[in-house]
């Protein structure tokens, strides 16, 4: 008998980063990091993404915070983080894709079990500062 959907323990996280920002403006950039990794700053043109996966630690304590910078606009947030974030998951599921789009009024989110989220699977979650 074969599965479609691996089941697993610790299943992986993906986290992606999409810049669905108007054409002619500035670059979005994008600062992830933990407390043990520092992915550096990456600058997203229009419809460009940028993504990392990973496993949630034994303890549970697993956290990631990005900040978000578009021209003077800006914010700062956990994308994982145990229970706290919308990326969160019980144990024994399938792998997740946590897709947050950036657009003019400010984040948007989406928790997939597929790297291609459709539109309706996006909701509002943090303005821009």
């Amino acid at each position: 008998m074969m599965l479609t959907n691996a089941i697993t323990f610790n299943p992986k996280i993906t986290e992606i980063f999409v810049n669905g920002l108007p054409e002619n403006t500035s670059p979005l950039k994008v600062h992830c990091q933990s407390k043990d990794d520092d992915l550096g700053v990456r600058t997203l043109k229009v419809d460009e993404k940028f993504d990392f996966s990973f496993h949630q630690n034994f303890w549970g304590t697993t956290h990631f915070y990005c900040a978000f910078a578009w021209g003077l606009k800006n914010n700062l947030f956990d994308v994982f983080y145990s229970q706290k974030s919308p990326c969160r998951f019980p144990f024994f599921k399938e792998d997740i894709y946590c897709t947050w789009l950036a657009k003019d009024v400010g984040i948007y989110f989406a928790r997939t079990n597929n790297p291609n989220p459709s539109p309706s699977d996006f909701r509002f979650v943090y303005p821009w500062l």
